[in-house]
């Protein structure tokens, strides 16, 4: 007798159909962007404090430019996925256009997307820009004197504002008037870094000379 009741203890602590309760997944997503961010940050910083302290003028100008052309155009990109409607893409998935299935993933994990493109690459990018130009004011500061080294400071800093701020509000209006071809450019250039896009590439070019010919 006790060891029915020991048994039908047991039995009514499992699950009807004798399975166990799984625990929920814990979203480990802000751990992972937080590490993504740590190694982007320390790689970003370190290029940009050895090219910009031990280069010309001219190169430090330069990269500081190209850090703000990447904060703008990925602002952009993290823009466009948020605002894309996924049922035209669906689409062009069905029809298997090119890059159509990867710009849906894209869509489809939007959240994400959007938090590597605007808050990840383009505030680091931000961020290292200002520190490029304190880098660009000290080699003025270096030829015209130390007297115009404030003046010099608030010139970059309000320039480089300017320009971060005004292109990524410019990059706005476009994604969002013309998300869906923004997604479709960023699916077709990562595609040109994957294996099985240009695989596809491939038999489709083979299938449409082979079409020709007949």
């Amino acid at each position: 007798m006790k060891e029915e009741g020991s048994l039908s203890n047991s039995n009514s602590e499992e699950s009807p159909r004798g399975k166990k309760k799984k625990n929920p997944k814990k979203n480990i997503w802000p751990i992972k962007v937080t590490i993504i961010t740590l190694a982007l940050s320390a790689f970003f910083s370190f290029f940009t404090e050895i090219v910009s302290t031990k280069s010309n003028l001219i190169v430090a100008l330069l990269i500081c430019i190209l850090l703000i052309v990447i904060s703008i155009i990925f602002d952009g990109i993290g823009v466009s996925v948020t605002n894309c409607d996924p049922s035209p893409l669906r689409a062009m998935a069905s029809r298997k256009v090119p890059g159509s299935k990867r710009a849906l993933k894209l869509v489809q994990n939007s959240e994400k997307v959007s938090s590597i493109c605007c808050d990840v690459i383009g505030d680091i990018c931000g961020v290292i820009s200002g520190a490029c130009s304190a880098a660009i004011v000290i080699k003025i500061v270096a030829y015209a004197g130390d007297r115009y080294q404030l003046t010099f400071s608030i010139i970059a800093s309000a320039i480089i504002a300017a320009l971060t701020v005004g292109g990524k509000a410019f990059e706005k209006t476009i994604a969002i008037k013309n998300s869906k071809e923004m997604v479709m450019l960023t699916a077709r250039i990562m595609g040109i870094f994957s294996k099985e896009e240009r695989k596809v590439r491939k038999n489709a070019s083979k299938k449409n000379k082979s079409s020709r010919r007949y």
